[in-house]
């Protein structure tokens, strides 16, 4: 009788050990595995959000410039011209600014020429910036300009 109860108690204690092994290894894997899906979540949704400023940031060879170049670096310029649109109200209406330089830089408008864009840009504020419009097609008239005066004079060349 103390065999078979040996046995028995044996046998409880081996099918319990295993079943909390089992449930042990399960509830410590558990916090990995949702980190893991996590953080896999996280790096999308980050890359989401860093793809378009990756591809604003990324650089354009001035000079001879394809035509898939050149739309890619006029998209920059709206990128640019949207998400910075009061800022760059502001260095219109004074006539220079960091904005308005990066802007020039952008659009493909030679160093040399910058104080005369800069000058143009603030004499066409009122354009520009019309009361009427919205700030969307206010940041197509920015970008039009800005692209006129730099790399929008290479196509008019080349064509």
């Amino acid at each position: 009788m103390r065999t078979i109860g040996f046995v028995l108690l044996t046998a409880l204690f081996l099918a319990t050990t295993g079943c909390m092994t089992d449930a042990s290894t399960e509830l410590v894997k558990a916090p990995f595995d949702a980190t893991t899906q996590l953080t896999d979540g996280t790096s999308k949704a980050i890359g989401e959000f860093l793809d378009p400023l990756t591809e604003l940031t990324s650089s354009t060879t001035p000079g001879a410039l394809t035509d898939g170049q050149l739309l890619r670096a006029k998209q920059k310029v709206t990128v640019f011209a949207t998400h910075t649109h009061e800022n760059l109200r502001v260095d219109i209406a004074r006539g220079q600014g960091e904005y308005l330089v990066s802007l020039a830089s952008l659009a493909g408008v030679p160093t040399v020429n910058w104080p005369e864009f800069q000058s143009r840009m603030s004499e066409s504020y009122q354009t520009l910036f019309d009361g009427e419009q919205s700030p969307t097609q206010s940041t197509e008239r920015i970008v039009e300009a800005a692209w006129a005066s730099g790399y929008g004079t290479q196509v008019a060349t080349n064509r």
